[in-house]
């Protein structure tokens, strides 16, 4: 019999991950062979500039992958984020087909492709999710899965994320210069849930936040079900920025500073709590006090929180989420991010780990490591679930994979 062995990829503006992970039983979950992760190049705020230096970072984190794994990689799943993500709206509508008026899974297709019909065409756009919201059919709203229901008139509210398809092929032709193909993709928050969301916390209402280095990114969950998402132009690189101009230093250095003495909790900080520069620059005698360093990254966050306030407003959330905010990513790790993320949304908090993974990752692997990992799991259930119910899962394969071999065509 042979490995069911997955492979994920994150090509991030900080860093590029790999995970290998192998599913040994199905329901069960998944065992982690090998990590690989490599400090980025040539990307910014998510997208690739420098396809040299984007694809060399590409190949160091494979091997080192391949290394700790043992397993030759010949394919990955594809994380895909940053600020050429949209997302949008739309409605589709159809009869039933069928004489006696039973909806069949023929007529949900039909109804998510009327709703496709409606997206704007842009040839530098492709849809990568198609996620129904809700069905109605006829009068009756609020409907999840409606094959088997009888009704004359079947409408559904879908959401849209696409990805600018310049975007795309240069991240594939980064991994296929490595030797590797792209087996499919998956837009990043969304793979993140699948690792450290629970089914509780998607029906209670939830909103996953990735902070990443160029830009953090966001879903938010209802009934089981993605009813909102977005990107966000802050991320961890913002505030490495900021502390830079704040001390007059190089970006290296203050992304040093940041990650040693960087904190959100300024009202607990002693006022005579200083940091020497000279611990970072030889011969340097300036000092700068920890509260001054904690009042730059607070700034900055104050910034994310409004905006992603400002996506919650769009759907009428604000406050409304009992399952509150889970934050991953890398910039999540700054200590005191959750109780600041509790202050200025106004929802619960907690910083989210990756569940049923062997081994577990630990407190700090867990959250950098939320979207790789939820990539790999988001592969294993395609896999095993080709006839899933999950109509978003259904849309998410039907839009992607023709165009990814239609995009793939167009390689050298």
């Amino acid at each position: 019999m042979s490995r069911k062995i997955i492979t994920a990829l994150d090509i991030g503006t900080t860093t590029v991950q790999t995970v290998v992970a192998e599913r040994v039983r199905e329901g069960e979950g998944l065992h982690i062979l090998g990590v690989g992760v490599a400090p980025s190049a040539g990307v910014r705020r998510g997208a690739v500039v420098d396809f040299v230096e984007a694809a060399g970072a590409v190949r160091r984190s494979l091997e080192a992958a391949r290394r700790a794994s043992g397993v030759p990689i010949k394919s990955v799943w594809l994380a895909v984020d940053g600020s050429h993500v949209t997302v949008s709206s739309s409605r589709g509508v159809v009869a039933v087909s069928r004489a006696d008026q039973e909806i069949s899974p023929e007529d949900v297709r039909r109804a998510l492709a009327a709703a496709e019909t409606f997206v704007p065409k842009n040839q530098n756009k492709e849809i990568l999710h198609m996620i129904p919201r809700d069905f109605k059919v006829d009068r009756e709203v609020g409907i999840k899965d409606p094959v088997g229901m009888h009704g004359v008139r079947l409408e559904v509210d879908a959401l849209i994320i696409e990805c600018s398809a310049p975007y795309l092929k240069n991240m594939f032709k980064c991994v296929e210069a490595a030797g590797i193909a792209v087996e499919d993709y998956v837009f990043a928050p969304l793979a993140a849930s699948e690792a450290v969301l629970t089914k509780r916390q998607k029906e209670l209402g939830v909103m996953l936040v990735d902070i990443g280095g160029g830009s953090s990114s966001f879903v938010v969950f209802e009934e089981g079900v993605a009813v909102h998402a977005g990107v966000v132009p802050i991320g961890g690189n913002h505030i490495t920025g900021d502390v830079a101009i704040g001390m007059r230093t190089h970006v290296d250095v203050a992304e040093e500073i940041k990650r040693t003495y960087g904190t959100c909790l300024v009202s607990d900080l002693p006022k005579r709590d200083v940091i020497r520069l000279a611990e970072f620059i030889p011969d340097s005698t300036e000092t700068y006090s920890r509260r001054e360093l904690g009042e730059i990254i607070g700034a900055r966050l104050q910034d994310l929180f409004e905006l992603l306030q400002k996506e919650l407003r769009k759907i009428n959330r604000v406050r409304l989420l009992p399952a509150g905010v889970v934050l991953v990513g890398g910039s999540s790790m700054i200590p005191g991010m959750v109780d600041l993320t509790r202050t200025e949304i106004g929802l619960p908090a907690e910083q989210g780990m990756p569940i049923q993974f062997e081994p577990a990752p630990d407190e700090k692997q867990g959250p950098p490591l939320a979207t790789v990992l939820g990539v790999a799991r988001w592969a294993s259930s395609k896999s095993s679930h080709a006839t899933s119910s999950q109509w978003g899962e259904y849309v998410s394969h039907m839009t992607s994979r023709p165009w990814l071999k239609w995009l793939k065509s167009f390689l050298p």
